[in-house]
């Protein structure tokens, strides 16, 4: 175990944040870096010095880049997906757990703004350098339960049949990070004030759920046909 380091700071460094203690600091300024340039992009020298310390106090607490990582991914990624997952039990509906899914990530990214970045980056990104460890530690037990609530639905001609219960959870979490990722680009390109985190809630779920829900849905040939 590592014995507490005296922490030297640059001159005009908050004194807040030293409450942090040095570990603390590092690890917030790698998990920034990692979403502003990417992990394999972040070197060490940038790290210390987004935390106001030296590359020696980052080298004392994490001996090399994959110790790193491996902290970032434990301490930071997988609290947030442990929260947003943990919460699903078989038995709910496919509605209900798609709405807590998306509710609870949406409140995990007003506390971690980095996380949809890190997420498009890192994860959906075949390259990135964080991809594997989070895939290895991923809670599969609980993402079966939605593609098994959407298939028992479907069963039971409650959902929409051309719904592919194996792309189910891909394709909640990646429209979900997709629009909280772009979502001040296009506020800005549309002079546009951010929506709110219960918009953002509404939008998301309202695009999975129709989707999701076959119930009074109408076809690209019935609406053609409607308007002859």
């Amino acid at each position: 175990m590592h014995t507490k380091a005296k922490v030297k700071t640059k001159v005009g460094r908050p004194a807040a944040r030293l409450g942090l203690g040095a570990r603390e600091l590092l690890l917030n300024a790698a998990t920034e870096l990692f979403a502003e340039s990417g992990a394999g992009a972040t070197t060490f020298a940038m790290i210390a010095k987004r935390a106001g310390l030296t590359p020696a106090m980052l080298h004392y607490y994490f001996k090399d880049r994959d110790e790193l990582f491996d902290a970032v991914v434990e301490e930071r990624l997988l609290p947030l997906i442990r929260n947003v997952w943990g919460p699903v039990h078989a038995g709910e509906d496919a509605a209900q757990i798609v709405e807590g899914v998306v509710g609870r990530l949406l409140e995990g990214v007003e506390k971690a703004p980095w996380l949809p970045s890190t997420w498009m980056r890192e994860i959906l990104n075949e390259g990135g350098a964080l991809r594997e460890r989070i895939l290895e530690r991923l809670p599969y037990e609980k993402l079966r339960i939605l593609g098994n609530a959407i298939a028992r639905g479907q069963k039971d001609g409650l959902l929409n049949p051309a719904i592919v219960p194996l792309l189910a959870v891909p394709s909640t979490i990646g429209l979900a990070m997709l629009h909280m990722a772009t979502a001040n680009t296009w506020a800005a390109i549309l002079h546009q004030a951010p929506l709110s985190r219960e918009a953002m809630r509404k939008h998301i779920t309202g695009l999975l759920l129709d989707g999701l829900c076959h119930k009074g849905r109408a076809s690209a040939k019935t609406i053609s046909r409607e308007k002859k």
